[in-house]
């Protein structure tokens, strides 16, 4: 296995970090990732490491203002000036499109996690023809009105405040329910994972669980009102096959609740190939999970059966 780290410039001139894991001998797929919000590709190393193992190369690409590509800690959490969601999704097209150039007739899948994982729905609404499947973790369905009203107070607070600065009152909005499910909680951090050592990794490392900008997170609630409209939903090739997973105790889908309404709103849709698989017990980073074994099987499994 080759592992390498590059710099590739996006169509607006912006450089994007690329971190890639390439199996040795015959390649029989990609895996583009997506990662979430306020971490970096580089934590994905074990999963990645085990596509690699079977043949599978991985390609992970820090989003703007996360991981290598925030030119510095100032820049960790801002996406862009001007339709940063937007922009990401964009960001992951253009890395698509690499992958199939490096790779060419082979499948590649886009594997989107929380953050990365509205980035995905909304990339398979506009790009996607251009995959082969895709692997939703950690997400949510529609919640129009908490999303609309987070994106009205976000977009309040940073006319009143500044784009670039970072505020407590739209974080705890975000954020502060999220251990509600788990009486032991002390850090604040115990809902991604039951696994107490990778919480402190994520804690201890400068690259996670800082706040993000006001700008941020306009550009993201404005980014979930946009991908859960009914027409766009609808834009998903139907063709498309799509795999979900998340944990019942994840907050990010309200604790096992609007997973499986994604999953209803796609199948109504008309999505012929899809898959849901929720894993009980498990808080929201699945590939961190103590059971991560089993899921990262039964990622590699569906990748396997639709290569093809």
């Amino acid at each position: 296995m080759k592992k390498e780290t590059v710099f590739v410039e996006m169509s607006d001139g912006k450089k994007v970090a690329l971190h890639t894991w390439i199996p040795e001998g015959n390649v029989k797929a990609v895996v583009q990732l997506s990662h979430g919000m306020a971490e970096f590709a580089m934590r994905y190393d074990r999963f990645a490491s085990l596509c690699a193992e079977n043949g599978i190369a991985f390609y992970g690409h820090d989003h703007r203002g996360h991981g290598e590509t925030a030119a510095n800690l100032n820049e960790l959490g801002y996406l862009a000036d001007k339709d940063g969601f937007q922009r990401v999704v964009l960001d992951v097209h253009e890395m698509v499109m690499k992958a199939h150039k490096d790779f060419p007739d082979k499948p590649v899948f886009l594997f989107g996690h929380s953050f990365g994982s509205f980035v995905t729905q909304s990339f398979i609404e506009q790009f996607g023809k251009d995959i082969t499947g895709c692997v939703i973790c950690g997400s949510a369905g529609p919640r129009l009105p908490l999303t609309r009203a987070g994106h009205f107070m976000a977009g309040l607070i940073k006319f009143f405040t500044g784009a670039k600065k970072r505020s407590n009152f739209i974080d705890n909005l975000a954020f502060g329910s999220y251990c509600t499910h788990i009486p032991e909680a002390e850090t604040g951090f115990e809902w991604l994972s039951r696994d107490t050592e990778e919480v402190k990794k994520y804690m201890d490392n400068p690259y996670c669980g800082f706040k993000c900008t006001n700008e941020f997170f306009y550009d993201f609630f404005g980014g979930l009102c946009t991908i859960h409209k009914k027409s766009n939903m609808k834009k998903i090739p139907l063709d498309l096959p799509v795999f979900i997973i998340s944990g019942e105790e994840d907050p990010v889908g309200d604790w096992g609740k609007t997973v499986p309404q994604l999953h209803a709103i796609y199948k109504e849709n008309g999505i012929k190939d899809l898959t849901m698989k929720l894993y009980p017990g498990c808080r929201h980073e699945l590939l961190n999970e103590i059971n991560h074994e089993e899921v990262e099987k039964d990622v590699l499994d569906w990748i396997s059966a639709h290569i093809a």
